[in-house]
């Protein structure tokens, strides 16, 4: 090409630089998504608190059972501890119940109940001569503990 020619065309402008607004779709995405954990963030804390105080008062609750009790003792106090729970809770008609229809009750009111572990507050807390082996009593405590999470007493 000859230096006349070159010299005759008019090169292109350059473009304009690029502008910060309106930003592209991405950021208004990023954005939002950003607002919307904000404003949720307190509701979602809110909720796990309540779950993590919740489980803290199940613990309290059983671990108010002293474990050097005799059995017939610790399965009076488990119970007299359900019923003073359910009571607070408004619900009196539950803590008149004993026997099969405490226990009936009690495997009504959460799912996959173990009848088998629960049966102690049912038949032996009126008997006078109750023998627990540690695993009947751990067991029962399990069950305590899922029901009293599940009931949120």
């Amino acid at each position: 090409m000859s230096s006349e020619l070159s010299t005759a065309l008019i090169h292109p402008a350059p473009p304009s630089p690029v502008s910060w607004w309106p930003p592209a779709p991405g950021w208004w995405l990023l954005l939002g998504l950003t607002l919307l954990l904000l404003l949720l963030l307190p509701r979602v804390l809110r909720s796990v608190q309540r779950r993590r105080l919740a489980r803290t008062r199940v613990t309290q609750a059983l671990h108010g059972l002293p474990a050097t009790l005799p059995d017939r003792e610790w399965l009076a106090a488990a119970n007299k501890t359900l019923k003073r729970l359910l009571k607070r809770q408004g619900n009196d008609r539950a803590t008149r119940l004993f026997g099969d229809d405490w226990l009936d009750y009690l495997c009504a009111t959460y799912p996959e109940p173990n009848r088998h572990s629960l049966q102690p507050l049912a038949a032996d807390l009126y008997r006078p001569d109750v023998t627990l082996t540690a695993d009947q009593r751990r067991a029962l405590e399990h069950e305590l503990k899922r029901w009293l999470q599940h009931n949120h007493v």
